[in-house]
């Protein structure tokens, strides 16, 4: 696997991780909170894909191009459907990575608006902290909701995408 390929399978990793994640939000416990001035998990999911979309839209439009918004309005409140937000996130999911891949064979920065990343793997090394930063403020709502996801899970779910080592 050459490093292009291997960055790029680092991102579908984390994107799985997110999907899986982003299964265990429901209408039961989509306003669930991290804290008590935290967001709602749906919004958290919202916000990734938003943040996708936005630095997409200023270093690669034309992979922003066909993103919609996650949220309903200009303060971040989430779409309604959840179902719809989880589909923006797979949108997105696919953009940054298509983006990326082209950057890559382009060479040279990723620039548009204020945004400059010196390359197009400091921008993935973005999406992919900012990503990480969120779904570990889910997982704390889950906990404080009562519904911790089991290592059973958790293992072939997050850490399993990581690691190759079998217990």
């Amino acid at each position: 696997m050459d490093v292009v390929d291997a960055l790029l399978d680092s991102w579908n990793r984390q994107c799985r991780i997110v999907d899986a994640v982003a299964t265990l939000i429901d209408e039961g416990n989509r306003n669930a909170l991290p804290s008590e001035d935290g967001w709602g998990l749906d919004r958290h999911l919202a916000h990734m894909h938003n943040v996708r979309r936005y630095f997409l839209s200023q270093v690669s439009p034309e992979h922003a191009a066909g993103l919609t918004s996650a949220s309903a309005d200009d303060q971040g409140t989430p779409l309604a459907d959840l179902d719809a937000i989880k589909n923006c996130l797979k949108a997105s999911e696919a953009a940054v990575g298509e983006a990326v891949r082209d950057g890559l064979k382009k060479g040279g920065p990723m620039a548009g608006g204020n945004v400059v990343y010196d390359t197009p793997v400091l921008f993935l090394q973005h999406m992919v902290w900012h990503d990480g930063w969120h779904i570990g403020l889910i997982f704390l709502g889950l906990r404080l909701n009562g519904q911790e996801p089991p290592e059973e899970w958790e293992e072939p779910n997050v850490w399993g995408q990581w690691r190759t080592e079998t217990w």
